[in-house]
Parts: C-alpha cells; structure tokens; sequence
C-alpha cells in the first residue's frame, strides 16, 4: 500500500510497478486526518465539499496485490520513481501484514537524544559531536544481508565479520529495511535445532506462548528482522548512544537522506571517541 503525497510522481510511479511485474493497483482518493481535520477546523463544515478537490490536501492512496516474491522489487521500483521516501512530501509505503515501512520517518524529524544535563565541558563535546566530525572512528563497514536471504545465508554473512553483530537487511537497491542481531539470528536458527530449550520458556502467558508459535513460522531474515533503526552522519554521539541503549543494540547502520547504508558505527567506537576526549582534556 502506497500514500502518495507527490502526486506529480504518479505516472511514473505506476510505470515502475508495472516495470516490477505488478499486474494491476486500485487508485484511491484519500486524505490524512490531521490535515482534514485542521481543514476542517480552520473553514466549517461548509469546507467539508472542497476537501478532496482542494490541491494541498490532495492524496492518492494506491492499493496493489502481488506474490511475495515480487515485494522487493515493486518496493525498490517505487522508492526510485518518488525518489525516495524518505524525501519530505514524499508520501508512505507498507505492506500487509504490516512488516515494512518506508517514509514514515522523514528527514525533518530528526529527534534530539534524550540525555541527563551534562556535568563538565567534555560530557557536553561528547554528546554535542556530529558522527560526520568523527568518520575516522568509523573503523568497520556495514554488514548489509539482503531480504530474502536465507537464515543460514546470514549465518554465514556473519560468520565472515565476527566484529558485528548487528547487520542491516537491506533491498534490491540497497534501502535499509530493518535489522537482525547476532542474538536474534543465532535463537531463530538453534530454535529449527533444538526447538526443546525453548519449549520450558513457555508459560500460561498468552503473549510467550504467541512468541513460541511465531518462532516456529520464521524461514527467513525478512521474518526475523526487527525495525530498521539507524542514525545519519548529521546525528551526534549522543543519539547514536541513546538508540543504542533504548534498543538494547551493539552497534547501528549510517544511513543517507534516502536510506541507502554507508556506513556502521559501533558501541566499542562511540567508547573509543569517549576515552579520547577525556584523555584529551586531562
């Protein structure tokens, strides 16, 4: 499913899913319900005629049915015809059931970390420090697995780097679509192994029995993979710290304005750069 906020884009955005082997899509006019309901607000009810006429407002919600094995395709087919998601006024894309998101955080949104008030000037450098300042600690290229790859493709995958642990999964083009963790990887893999150790994690709570049945249907990394949480080179040590740690992760993608990796950082660099400033200022 498809919001489209860049209505210029359509033409060539239904050339492209055409071009990816999808068959046919359902055009909907549509509206968000913030800006109907500050429409609404700000001209009466007597707006309520002119709301789907009215160009600023204006949306196009696509619909498209496909086989899975086109997802990736018809995902990164759209991403390059809108020219990215990411992109502010872009619009929004997800599958169902709802496993993908792309453009629901935009470029503007950027978040300040949520950290305690600093002590001393060097807390503050630490914190304030833009990753693009610190490149040279970037000292590890990401790991990148495809979506449809296999559990054991990425056992292998990580086999290879055993200094990460944490990969980006990423489409045909090289978009980020979500995360998979050494831990994670390794319990879906060893649950196909030995199922029994898992078996005595079960309880009367519905929520675990859930998480056991939903184990038992994961084949591959698009199953197993996580939110595609990341940070840009425009992001401080301090946010890369805080997803981090609210996240409970080793390590994050770098990411561009278009979500394409370029980049890893780790929790040993951010260490590393951290001990240097202090020292520095000793």
């Amino acid at each position: 499913m498809i919001i489209l906020d860049d209505i210029d884009r359509l033409p060539q955005l239904l050339n492209a899913l055409h071009e990816a082997g999808v068959s046919g899509a359902t055009l909907l006019s549509s509206i968000g319900g913030y800006r109907a309901r500050t429409w609404l607000d700000q001209i009466g009810l007597s707006g309520l005629h002119k709301m789907f006429w009215t160009p600023e407002l204006r949306r196009r919600t696509i619909l498209a049915v496909m086989e899975g094995d086109k997802i990736d395709g018809a995902i990164a087919a759209a991403e390059q015809a809108v020219g990215g998601f990411g992109r502010e006024n872009s619009g929004i894309l997800f599958t169902l059931p709802v496993k993908r998101v792309v453009g629901l955080h935009k470029r503007h949104r950027s978040q300040e970390s949520e950290t305690l008030p600093a002590t001393d000037l060097t807390d503050v450098t630490i914190r304030e420090t833009r990753l693009e300042q610190v490149r040279h600690i970037l000292n590890l290229p990401p790991m990148t697995i495809p979506t449809d790859a296999s559990l054991l493709d990425a056992a292998r995958i990580f086999i290879q780097s055993p200094c990460i642990q944490v990969a980006a999964v990423v489409s045909q083009t090289g978009h980020l679509l979500g995360l998979i963790t050494l831990r994670s990887l390794a319990n879906h893999f060893f649950f196909g192994v030995m199922p029994e150790v898992f078996v005595g994690e079960i309880s009367t709570d519905i929520d675990q029995s859930m998480d056991f049945g939903r184990m038992a249907n994961i084949h591959n990394v698009a199953d197993a993979m996580i939110d595609p949480i990341a940070v840009r080179l425009t992001d401080t040590v301090g946010r890369a710290f805080a997803l981090m740690h609210k996240y409970d992760l080793s390590g994050l993608p770098v990411i561009d304005d278009n979500f394409h990796v370029i980049g890893f950082i780790s929790m040993h660099d951010l260490l590393n750069l951290a001990v240097s400033l202090i020292e520095k200022d000793q």
